[in-house]
């Protein structure tokens, strides 16, 4: 059997995905490392699947400028263009990377349930 990851925007989103795509019986829920995951099993693509619907909760990673660039009245904005960004976890305690790395695991297929054009 396949398993499928869908990922909501939030977990209001990820719990009626659950609920509205169960069509097999009910979605049970658990506790992931930091968000709830919704479980079922479905079809997908003709197959029979298990679908794992998790979600976010706000950003996952920040990125920035260090912090000799972001005094921006004394950094040349030329200067960015070529400049090193920063890349760090919106939410540490959350450990939203984490629980996203342990919930993919064995999963063949990835769908993402998230707004676009914001």
């Amino acid at each position: 059997m396949i398993t499928v990851l869908m990922v909501a925007e939030k977990p209001s989103i990820a719990q009626s995905l659950a609920d509205a795509l169960a069509t097999r019986g009910k979605a049970t829920s658990r506790k992931g490392i930091s968000l709830s995951v919704h479980e079922y099993e479905g079809e997908f693509y003709g197959q029979t699947a298990w679908f794992k619907v998790t979600s976010c909760a706000g950003h996952v990673y920040n990125i920035d400028f260090p912090p000799e660039f972001n005094i921006w009245d004394r950094v040349d904005p030329l200067s960015l263009y070529g400049a090193k960004t920063v890349k760090t976890e919106s939410n540490p305690k959350l450990r939203m990377p984490k629980h996203f790395q342990e919930e993919a695991k064995g999963c063949s297929y990835l769908v993402l349930w998230l707004p676009f054009g914001r």
